[in-house]
């Protein structure tokens, strides 16, 4: 009896190891995915600006970042701020910088969406 709950215990253990390691394997992208864009709003009050856009660029070096396009929405955006935007896009191809007023019209082109109006 006591090596019949050993074998059960060994196959539980067994079991349980699978299922932790195929919880926390990362799963591959599909390369199906839909496009999407990425919109980050700037505001002059943003003092974490620097670090979001250090982040982001990682993530997209790594291939990690999947977004058909990055859109930096500028909320009355300071002149440092934007110079740092100006920066990010030159690095980023995908990357754009638009005012507030322009987020309609680059969505519109960046997915083929007829506005009418």
């Amino acid at each position: 009896m006591d090596m019949i709950t050993v074998i059960a215990v060994m196959i539980l253990a067994f079991i349980t190891v699978l299922e932790l390691v195929s919880l926390f394997r990362k799963q591959p992208c599909s390369e199906n995915i839909l496009d999407f864009a990425a919109v980050i709003p700037v505001f002059p009050t943003d003092s974490n600006l620097s670090s979001r856009l250090d982040c982001l660029s990682e993530k997209i070096a790594c291939g990690r970042c999947h977004a058909e396009e990055i859109i930096l929405i500028s909320y009355g955006a300071l002149p440092e701020q934007i110079e740092m935007c100006r920066k990010f896009c030159n690095e980023n191809s995908c990357a754009v910088i638009a005012d507030s007023s322009e987020v309609e019209k680059i969505l519109s082109e960046t997915f083929a969406i007829d506005m009418k109006t």
